[in-house]
């Protein structure tokens, strides 16, 4: 994903830090920080494929499936 992408999901998320990003994605610390270190310095950013899809389900307000009843 290019760093621009990235940030521009954080911006329509609302989402400013690092930690806010773990807690959005379910994500470790580590992983988080990493990705939004990269994207911040402009460098691509390499998620798998279902990251893209849960940030994609955050973007629309969606709940975790076992939440979503």
């Amino acid at each position: 994903m290019h760093a621009q992408d990235f940030l521009t999901w954080m911006a329509r998320c609302d989402l400013k830090t690092a930690r806010q990003v773990e807690a959005a994605l379910g994500l470790g610390r580590n992983a988080a920080a990493r990705y939004v270190a990269a994207a911040k310095a402009g460098q691509d950013v390499d998620l798998p494929r279902y990251m893209g899809l849960a940030m994609a389900a955050v973007a629309q307000g969606l709940k975790p499936w076992d939440e979503a009843s």
